[in-house]
């Protein structure tokens, strides 16, 4: 089987399937079963590494990690995505519905990229006009 195409990670999907859960293990085999690869960010990795060193992660989990970040295709941050980032952010104060940066960051790649963002935060993300999401149940 050949994945061809690919969905962008967020962090916090990352962050649970490097933990083990449920969840995030059933989303990727779903995933995989679908025919869909699973890409990812510099903003995201950045968010992992910060995560690692914050909460002093285990050997293990840190090992998953440098494999997972190996294993993904990881999407530079360009200044074609800083543009369409800053669109969204100032629409999103306007509003008074502020994401902040790392996720706001995320949303303008994968709407830059034309990628579907796979995410268990629908409820924060659905705030940006033009960002196709996939969700996954965020449990066990």
């Amino acid at each position: 089987m050949e994945l061809t195409q690919p969905i962008l990670a967020d962090t916090d999907y990352l962050s649970d399937y490097l933990a083990g859960k449920t969840a995030a293990k059933k989303a990727m085999f779903a995933l995989i079963k679908d025919e869909i690869f699973v890409v990812t960010t510099t903003i995201t990795v950045s968010e992992l590494y910060y995560g690692k060193f914050r909460r002093k992660w285990q050997e293990k989990r840190s090992k998953a990690l440098e494999e997972i970040i190996t294993a993904l295709t990881v999407i530079p941050y360009t200044v074609e995505h800083a543009k369409e980032y800053g669109k969204i952010r100032a629409s999103l104060v306007d509003r008074g519905r502020d994401i902040g940066f790392a996720d706001t960051a995320i949303a303008s790649i994968a709407i830059i990229e034309e990628l579907p963002l796979l995410t268990a935060n629908i409820d924060h993300f659905d705030r940006i006009e033009g960002l196709k999401l996939r969700n996954y149940e965020r449990q066990g």
